[in-house]
């Protein structure tokens, strides 16, 4: 009996949940639909719950004094399917509350997935989402700014980072591992780094004159970056939902034709760059100039390392040079703590895009508020306008940046670890 109610339990809350999280896309069943979450079951399910205490309290000993009585009192079934009804009660009003909340606060419903999910699953912790995403107000304000700059491109980027946080739950919930690790942290990592590759695009896209951003290559990049990148992260998730690698799978035509295709598609991604740095550098006129040398500087950077490492640690065979099987990594990102890791050259030149532009931003506003026209250089009276001093700082900057890339691909190949 209590196996059946166990399941009837579940059977009733799971529609519910699924209802709630559809809601905002259901018009008028919306209101019906959070009466039914939010009071209608959790009191169907609050009855349960007190008549199966009322009938089974007596005879199950324990009480809540202590650890060791809660646990005498939970191992009597009836007591259990109790807890599991409060459990199912609680959490499905406090997501319903969330929902609501969620409105008041103007917090999309689709970031708001995951909370449910969070919410269902582990209780509190959805809780906990829900305030960090009310904390975290500068992150609305951003996703809202690269919805105006570019919307296909900002929304393809929040749709990785919500299956970022799908994905986080399935690996809380998977014990599987492969390669010494979870089964789900390779799809995590590449949601976290094409949606951010999609985020900074769409934010410089943004800089672009309106006729521009509507132009057949600003499409056409974005429309490289959302296919190609959608097309990776499935392919990647499927196979770590399946247990199997994605990279360097040979085991049959279908999956080395498949990592065959993923190269391409990286390429292209990364390649989309290239285009985007000319249109920033041609047409983006109203930028600062650090700023914008910044911009274009980073994306070139992000095409020569990133994809430049890519290639080669495809035809290195894997990203490690002279690493132990199995050997200590880095934790977070997993490079190789016992030889070479073309992973971090890699990692540095893919994120040159933002880095760039950030520090050419920083030195435009560093430079702008510099009093006078012009600037007295150590030495022989030369004189040189605040915007030439900062377009040399960018250089001085990426240049170096170019240079630390450079060290840590050299480091990678003669088989030397980032650290140790």
């Amino acid at each position: 009996m209590f196996d059946l109610l166990f399941e009837a339990g579940g059977m009733i809350v799971m529609p519910a949940w699924i209802a709630l999280a559809a809601a905002p896309w259901l018009g008028n069943a919306k209101p019906a639909i959070r009466i039914a979450t939010g009071f209608v079951i959790p009191a169907v399910l609050a009855l349960a719950y007190v008549l199966l205490v009322a009938v089974y309290r007596a005879d199950a000993g324990g009480g809540y004094g202590s650890l060791d009585e809660v646990g005498t009192l939970l191992r009597h079934p009836g007591m259990l399917t109790a807890g599991w009804y409060h459990y199912l009660a609680f959490d499905l009003f406090v997501g319903t509350w969330l929902a609501r909340q969620a409105d008041r606060d103007g917090i999309s419903p689709v970031v708001m997935i995951p909370c449910h999910a969070l919410t269902f699953l582990f209780g509190p912790a959805g809780l906990l989402a829900y305030a960090a995403l009310y904390a975290v107000r500068p992150v609305r304000t951003l996703v809202r700014e690269l919805e105006r700059r570019h919307r296909p491109l900002a929304r393809f980027g929040l749709a990785l980072f919500v299956a970022f946080a799908v994905a986080l739950v399935a690996e809380m919930l998977d014990s599987r591992t492969l390669g010494g690790v979870g089964v789900w942290v390779k799809p995590m990592k590449f949601m976290a780094s094409v949606g951010l590759y999609a985020w900074t695009a769409a934010w410089l896209l943004g800089e672009l004159p309106s006729g521009r951003r509507r132009s057949p290559l600003a499409k056409g990049i974005a429309g490289v970056i959302i296919v190609a990148g959608a097309a990776e992260i499935a392919y990647i998730t499927f196979q770590g939902a399946l247990g199997q690698p994605s990279h360097f799978n040979y085991s049959t035509a279908f999956h080395a034709v498949m990592y065959t295709l993923m190269g391409v598609g990286a390429l292209a991604i990364t390649a989309c760059s290239l285009p985007l740095a000319w249109m920033i550098g041609r047409y983006a006129k109203h930028m600062a100039p650090a700023y914008r040398l910044g911009a274009v500087l980073g994306l070139v950077l992000t095409f020569a390392g990133g994809a430049g490492a890519g290639i080669a640690i495809s035809m290195n065979g894997g990203p490690t040079v002279g690493a132990a099987a199995g050997g200590a990594v880095l934790p977070l990102f997993g490079w190789s703590l016992t030889g070479g890791d073309l992973r971090v050259a890699h990692f540095l030149g893919v994120h040159a895009q933002q880095v760039l532009p950030a520090v050419g931003m920083l030195i435009a506003m560093a430079t702008a508020a510099v009093p006078g026209r012009t600037l007295a250089m150590a030495g022989g009276g030369v004189v040189a306008r605040p915007g030439a001093l900062g377009l040399g700082a960018v250089w001085t900057v990426a240049l170096a940046y170019a240079a630390l890339i450079a060290m840590a691909w050299m480091q990678a190949l003669a088989g030397r670890p980032l650290l140790g």
